[in-house]
């Protein structure tokens, strides 16, 4: 048994608090190690596990070039596995220049597709990364968005094509081929018990009763937020004040204009109403 567990979504949707909790899970109901956290699901784009996998620098490679190699990657990194791995993914499911799948069905143990209304998602954005609500929901409209395009050198991490909040969510779930297990920020909120053990269930874990309760208890938001004001956290933005802020689902209410409102239902109706935001 080997391969990738992909825990994919579009960014702000719940990718990291999930993860904290599978590895509380795994782990028996350990307490939440921030920086294990991050070896526990390394980000599947960064750029020292491709280099180092592949033998090469990436920072002397053009975007296509890198991207056509990053199969290779993942076949290096998680095909010749003994236990699947989990990795964190914030990528749409595309394919290279030459038309192979970078998430290949080869190197795929599960996958799970974490989704957010997409309101709520642009709210969160905008705080992670510091930019105004306008520019958080252009960017998510947007069919050519990507992460990791840093104008100012060479990122830790490589170019991540997101597409719009729509394309990202269509690309795994209807385009990947991989059946992803979908779960929804809300419903995860409502009963992550339950959430917890239909994910245990897709990769293969157990999912004691003691463990389950002992992640949930671990990973409540003030929780994780205390910690962060204790310890820091690195996967804090750097102009954001914080990483986790209430976890809450319709702050969007608050925040957004009719107008900003107005564009995501347009853009995104299709998807929104599929699972339940409109």
């Amino acid at each position: 048994m080997s391969g990738a567990i992909w825990l994919t979504s579009y960014p702000r949707s719940g990718n990291t608090w999930t993860r904290m909790a599978l590895y509380s899970l795994h782990n028996g109901g350990a307490e939440i190690d921030f920086e294990e956290v991050g070896l526990f699901g390394r980000m599947s784009a960064r750029r020292e596990l491709i280099d180092r996998a592949l033998e090469i620098d990436s920072g002397l490679m053009t975007f296509d070039e890198l991207e056509e190699m990053r199969p290779d990657a993942h076949a290096v990194l998680y095909g010749p596995k003994t236990e699947p791995e989990l990795c964190k993914v914030h990528d749409a499911w595309i394919r290279t220049p030459s038309g192979r799948p970078i998430f290949d069905a080869a190197f795929t143990h599960a996958t799970i597709y974490l989704i957010r209304d997409p309101r709520d998602v642009a709210v969160s954005w905008s705080r992670f990364v510091d930019w105004s609500v306008a520019r958080s929901v252009a960017f998510m409209c947007d069919h050519e968005a990507a992460l990791g395009t840093n104008a100012r050198g060479i990122g830790t991490q490589i170019v991540q094509r997101t597409g719009s909040w729509s394309d990202h969510a269509r690309s795994w779930i209807d385009e990947s081929g991989l059946d992803p297990l979908v779960i929804r920020y809300e419903d995860m909120l409502a009963d992550q018990p339950g959430a917890l053990r239909r994910m245990a269930e897709r990769i293969g874990w157990d999912a004691p009763d003691a463990a389950v309760a002992r992640a949930v208890e671990l990973t409540h938001f003030e929780q994780l937020a205390a910690k962060e004001r204790r310890e820091g956290f690195m996967e804090r933005a750097a102009k954001a004040k914080r990483f986790f802020h209430t976890g809450k689902s319709g702050t969007w209410r608050e925040v957004l204009s009719p107008e900003h409102t107005a564009r995501i239902e347009r853009e995104h109706g299709e998807m929104m109403a599929r699972f339940g935001y409109l």
